[in-house]
């Protein structure tokens, strides 16, 4: 009997199994080809200058700082709601799926809040050099204002959708919104229209908010 037990424990479900290949293939190839777009984005931001690229990554990790409550919220989302969609509950699925987006919205309110007043001394950190404070400053501004209002829609809510099974379009919108706007429009607005280093930043914005819009729809 104990064999048998054994025997069964370690069986594997092949239900189960392509529903993990079927959600973690899409998402890894998203992941894959984001970092190919970021690796581009980067490279014709050398172009603009040595002051450039190294405000770019000082701000990128600032800003990491900032998001991560969020991102944890992110994360937690894909437990919750993959629990409620195994427990074939898609009205609590749907109910717990809002209240992790407000969550993630408030995540990034309180870090706004509570590490604004600390911005100078985590810049320092840093060791950022002078002649670049200014323009991270800048950079910093252009993406705090769309983070406060769309990161949570454009980045916690895919997975909201991602944990209920809808991976393919979470992942093609994903990508198609990438390449269009955050590797073909910054390219275009601040290399072609001279707006620099603050077009690439812009146009993460926009992203964002495109990226929310088509989200909240899905959902």
């Amino acid at each position: 009997r104990r064999r048998g037990k054994d025997e069964e424990s370690s069986r594997t479900d092949r239900e189960i199994l392509k529903s993990v290949i079927n959600t973690s293939l899409p998402f890894a190839m998203e992941q894959l080809c984001f970092n190919g777009g970021g690796i581009i984005v980067s490279m014709f931001i050398v172009k603009l200058g040595t002051e450039s690229v190294a405000a770019n990554a000082v701000s990128n990790s600032t800003l990491m700082v900032f998001y991560s409550m969020g991102l944890a919220v992110s994360n937690l989302s894909v437990t919750i709601i993959g629990q409620c969609i195994g427990a074939k509950d898609k009205k609590m699925a749907r109910y717990y799926g809002k209240k992790m987006v407000w969550l993630g919205e408030v995540s990034i309110l309180v870090s706004l809040a509570a590490l604004l007043p600390f911005l100078r001394i985590i810049l320092k950190l840093y060791q950022a050099p002078e002649n670049t404070l200014g323009q991270i400053y800048m950079l910093l501004a252009i993406a705090f204002v769309p983070m406060a209002l769309l990161w949570s829609t454009s980045n916690v809510l895919p997975n909201v959708l991602r944990a209920a099974g809808d991976v393919n379009f979470t992942s093609y919108v994903s990508l198609i919104t990438m390449w269009l706007i955050r590797v073909g429009c910054s390219y275009a607005v601040s290399m072609k229209l001279g707006f620099g280093i603050e077009g690439v930043w812009i146009c993460m914005g926009v992203e964002w908010l495109i990226r929310s819009e088509i989200f909240i729809m899905r959902f």
